[in-house]
């Protein structure tokens, strides 16, 4: 799933993730709704959790959902409703009671050190089953109260999925599975080229059609959250084809990513080891898997809080053939990142978590950037050709533009320094012609033929019928027409060398015009001895 489509148009989310509790209740749904007011978003994720939907068996209480749906149309919002059901990071808080109550019907998982986790056992058919009865009930709601208007426009299923503690569940019915034979559908997601870490353990032990998980792969890690991944994407489709079956909205599950760095224990992000970020969840190397045995997810996501954004991003794109960041940091090198995700890679959205707990100065360049991609998006829907994300270690980009090449450049500050972040995406609209939406970043371009002229920059905003050229940038705005600025936030230092200000109020969002300058005049010959006087 490349693009999301929301009454016909190409919709770019631009959204933000509620805490936890800030749905368990109709106060709680309204206040953090409120709290939203002028921060520029389209759309909302928020939990939605089992244990209130059902607090008894096959008695549905859809009194909250009705609240955020007829909330959300209060306040012209979108929502993305997250299913916080058997699990939510790794463990199994959001059961119901007579779930949790029932360990016989609903056994939990089991660890190395004997302990039994709050966490439901993704090998018993009863909470799957159990679990898909309640989402199929969601979902059939949703499609009674919003098909007409289409205020939710995706759903996830489940949140961080996976074993925390144990590189995998040690319950009866868990080493039951692993001592079974692979199933097919797994060995089937093998012999594809979908990258698959386990795979390098099977060729080196001659390619087995046949045989346990600890015959064809051997007793490792990488082999644990394999079969731990296995297990929870069975689950998990079950889940989503019951959820679908009632109403096909896109639907997506999400990842608790590994990463490199040193993270505190408990820590809700990162981990170098499985189980110490959830074992099985759909992290890029048992993508594969997760693709193969969950075929109703349109998407797997990555929460993206550390590591290589780059190349998480391109890892997600190929298993899923679109990108999604439910989850990510809310501050100003996240911004940065929106912007790659948004220009580089033509996210289907970036939602920044807490953001009804988001408040100035921090949200201001969140704020600012939702506010300036949303005229963008008023103005021209198209895919972005490129995005750029400046700082102290890069301090420019080149961009291709056609057949114009621009470079981007950290904006001064004037004192002998550069604004810290510079970030923007840039929309082309005809050959000559593009949009850029950013901040602390000069543009200056190239061709074939030399420097590229700048013919005109109009600077764009929101206006009440929509979009209006609210002023033509030349002069010292432009650095006498050699430069597209777009204006940091931070505010410029005193400076005793440099006096003479310039406009930095500015809404983010130009048109430009480029032009290839014109051949050079050859000089006029000298005239001949004879001919002169």
């Amino acid at each position: 799933m490349k693009h999301l489509h929301v009454h016909g148009k190409r919709f770019v989310v631009l959204g933000g993730e509620l805490h936890n509790s800030s749905s368990s209740s109709r106060p709680a749904i309204r206040d953090a709704f409120d709290a939203l007011d002028g921060m520029n978003l389209n759309t909302v994720l928020a939990p939605i959790s089992w244990r209130q939907l059902e607090p008894h068996e096959g008695e549905f209480d859809f009194s909250l959902v009705d609240e955020l749906v007829s909330t959300a149309r209060d306040k012209n919002l979108h929502l993305i409703p997250l299913w916080f059901g058997a699990w939510k990071n790794g463990r199994s808080t959001y059961v119901p009671d007579w779930v949790r109550s029932d360990p016989e019907r609903f056994p939990r998982a089991e660890i190395r050190t004997d302990e039994t986790r709050d966490c439901l056992t993704p090998f018993a058919t009863e909470a799957a089953e159990a679990d898909a009865r309640a989402f199929a009930a969601l979902m059939a709601h949703i499609r009674d109260i919003d098909a007409a208007e289409g205020t939710i426009v995706m759903v996830q299923v489940e949140n961080e999925v996976g074993i925390l503690g144990d590189s995998r569940d040690r319950s009866a019915a868990a080493e039951h599975a692993y001592r079974s034979s692979v199933p097919e559908d797994v060995l089937a997601a093998l012999r594809t080229d979908a990258p698959l870490r386990i795979r390098a353990s099977w060729r080196s032990r001659g390619e087995h059609q046949a045989g346990t998980w600890s015959e064809m792969f051997g007793d490792t890690t990488d082999t644990d959250e394999a079969f731990m991944a296995a297990a929870y994407a069975r689950h998990v489709e079950r889940v989503a084809a019951a959820g679908r079956a009632q109403y096909p909205l896109p639907l997506f599950a999400n990842a608790w990513l590994y990463t490199q760095l040193e993270v505190a224990d408990g820590n809700p992000a990162g981990g170098q080891e499985p189980g110490i970020y959830p074992s099985g969840g759909p992290l890029p190397h048992v993508g594969a898997i997760w693709s193969a045995l969950a075929p109703s997810l349109d998407l797997l996501v990555p929460d993206i809080y550390f590591g290589d954004f780059d190349q998480i991003c391109r890892d997600y794109i190929g298993l899923s053939g679109g990108l999604l960041i439910p989850e990510m940091r809310r501050n100003l090198a996240g911004v940065a990142d929106a912007f790659v995700a948004l220009g580089s890679h033509s996210a289907i959205g970036v939602s920044p978590f807490g953001i009804d707990t988001t408040e100035l100065p921090e949200g201001e360049a969140l704020f600012d950037a939702y506010g300036a991609l949303a005229v963008l998006a008023e103005v021209n829907s198209a895919p972005p050709i490129g995005s750029f994300r400046l700082h102290a270690e890069l301090e420019q980009q080149e961009l291709a533009l056609g057949r114009y090449t621009a470079i981007a450049r950290r904006e001064p500050n004037r004192v002998g320094g550069f604004h810290e972040w510079g970030y923007g995406l840039i929309v082309q609209e005809s050959e000559d012609t593009f949009l850029a939406c950013g901040r602390g970043a000069e543009l200056s371009f190239f061709c074939a033929e030399g420097r590229a002229e700048i013919v005109k920059v109009e600077e764009l905003r929101a206006h009440e019928s929509g979009v209006e050229v609210y002023r033509e940038l030349n002069g010292d705005e432009t650095e006498s027409g050699s430069v597209v600025v777009l204006p940091s936030l931070e505010p410029r230092p005193p400076s005793d060398a440099y006096h003479i200000p310039s406009i930095r109020r500015r809404s983010g969002v130009v048109r430009f015009t480029l032009a290839t300058p014109p051949p050079a005049t050859a000089p006029a010959a000298e005239p001949s001895r004879s001919t002169r006087r």
